[in-house]
């Protein structure tokens, strides 16, 4: 009986390693370099009161997440695939345009975090930001799915150094709790705007299409989906635990000497001299591995959903040959990025507040269609949505549509 026992779960925990990978790079990839600067930024214009974003944003995360999984596991399709199928080619033509303005914008973020962070290192960029991306370009190209999850996952260790700068930090642990359920200050236009901002580099236009396509070419069985569905939850909230040690990390030094700062290279620099040369360092180089990380996964987003809207073969199971086009795009994308990131005195991160504002302005456009697609009868049958889970989805596109606007018209009245 014992034995059953432990033969049982044995094989339950076989499965959910079968189908680790997804969820987290998913949820991780949302802190990718853009993401640090993001809430760098957030964090030294509000303290600790920003963390009160945290709980609702994680929720809003795993309903997502969860639904692309659901979606890519019932259907065997990813979303570019559903949206063509279902809205025509000129619909289709949109939503990949918006995806890829805003993804390359996101691409931009990523490439200017490398850039710093190899600035910040003593490291020239104009050499090694081309290597690092002709050495992503090689292992997406010239590796098997299974090992790029591998690499994906391995990248994913290195984000515990933002554990080590929070703890460095010296910060008030009893405040950054009671901050996560009391923003201790009265909302304003400006932290509305913030808030979106936080809420468009955690849950992204680009991980939307991401989830669903890259689960899509894992081939999860629909068996298997309750071992996913918990791989997207322990994601979507170990993600944001690394979110909040970020910010942690900034409140309780560069907020609490009123610094001002523009991005991620900035708050590690600034870190200096309040937590020390540890903590500068770790903080730096969980932004190279984070902009590592992005400069991957945006692009594959893109071109899974290019491959997907215009019906290419695009998987990272198959070889350059089969697949040329999808390994061409995602290159195009970066290569442009870099020319433009090179450029003397050229840093994205000014702009990362209003990059991830756009992103979180663009999520009700692309929660529409997956309610959509799982209300559909014929094409989830019994995995449609449940009620709670429409309700759940319909709040969250409502509360973000009206954060946005707020946020957004009181950031203009006030330039």
């Amino acid at each position: 009986m014992i034995k059953d026992f432990i033969n049982r779960y044995k094989l339950q925990f076989l499965l959910i390693v079968s189908v680790v990978g997804p969820g987290l790079i998913s949820a991780f990839a949302d802190n990718d370099a853009g993401g640090v600067a993001t809430y760098s930024v957030a964090a030294s214009k509000f303290g600790y009161s920003i963390f009160t974003t945290l709980i609702p944003i994680t929720l809003v995360l795993v309903i997502a997440q969860e639904l692309g999984a659901r979606l890519a596991i019932v259907t065997g399709k990813g979303l570019g695939d559903l949206i063509r199928e279902r809205y025509g080619i000129l619909v289709s033509l949109v939503v990949f345009g918006l995806l890829f303005f805003v993804n390359f914008g996101v691409i931009l973020q990523d490439l200017s975090g490398l850039k710093s962070a190899f600035h910040l290192f003593g490291l020239p960029e104009v050499i090694f930001l081309p290597l690092a991306i002709i050495f992503l370009f090689f292992i997406i190209t010239k590796s098997s799915y299974s090992r790029i999850e591998r690499f994906f996952l391995f990248l994913i260790i290195f984000y515990l150094t933002y554990l080590f700068s929070a703890f460095l930090a010296k910060p008030d642990w009893s405040l950054a709790f009671r901050s996560l359920f009391t923003p201790g200050r009265p909302l304003s236009f400006d932290y509305l705007f913030t808030s979106v901002a936080v809420l468009g580099t955690t849950v992204t236009l680009w991980g939307q299409f991401f989830i669903n396509s890259y689960i899509k070419d894992k081939k999860i069985m629909i068996e298997n989906l309750k071992y996913e569905q918990i791989e997207i939850y322990l994601g979507s909230f170990l993600t944001n635990i690394f979110s909040l040690f970020i910010m942690v990390a900034v409140a309780a030094t560069i907020f609490q000497n009123k610094i001002r700062i523009e991005g991620a290279a900035e708050a590690a620099l600034a870190l200096r001299p309040f937590a020390g040369q540890l903590a500068s360092l770790f903080f730096g180089l969980g932004l190279l591995i984070a902009g590592l990380l992005g400069c991957a996964i945006v692009p594959l987003a893109t071109a899974y959903a290019y491959s997907e809207i215009f019906g290419f073969e695009g998987s990272l199971d198959t070889d350059f040959k089969r697949s040329k086009l999808f390994y061409n795009f995602f290159l195009i994308q970066i290569i442009i990025g870099l020319f433009i990131v090179l450029l003397p005195e050229i840093s994205l991160f000014k702009i990362t507040l209003y990059a991830d504002f756009l992103n979180g302005l663009m999520l009700p456009v692309i929660f529409y269609f997956l309610y959509q697609f799982a209300n559909d009868e014929q094409l989830m049958g019994n995995y449609k949505n449940s009620k709670w889970q429409n309700v759940s989805l319909i709040a969250a596109a409502v509360i973000i549509s009206l954060a946005a606007l707020a946020g957004g018209i009181g950031n203009l009245l006030h330039l």
